[in-house]
């Protein structure tokens, strides 16, 4: 599942079709207060804020469910959201 900005995407498929067709530029961005917290060796959530320049006044937040696979780590859940940037 991917909770983003403008979509709510579940499976891989969805999530694949919304990559391919987002475009390239314009996806910088700088992290701040970023907070790994582990839960054993195999599992993980990653939470950020984020700003990009083109979008003044606004702070994005994203957070990750990480999960280790037989064949690596995996984002099996995942929430995008941007507010105006609290005073």
């Amino acid at each position: 599942i991917r909770y983003g900005i403008g979509e709510n995407l579940h499976g891989v498929s969805e999530i694949l079709a919304f990559r391919k067709a987002r475009p390239a530029a314009g996806l910088a961005r700088d992290l701040d207060r970023t907070v790994i917290t582990t839960f054993g060796h195999d599992f993980a959530t990653a939470s950020t804020l984020f700003r990009r320049d083109g979008a003044q006044g606004k702070v994005g937040r994203q957070m990750q469910t990480w999960v280790r696979m037989p064949d690596g780590w995996r984002v099996v859940a995942a929430h995008v959201s941007v507010i105006d940037e609290p005073l």
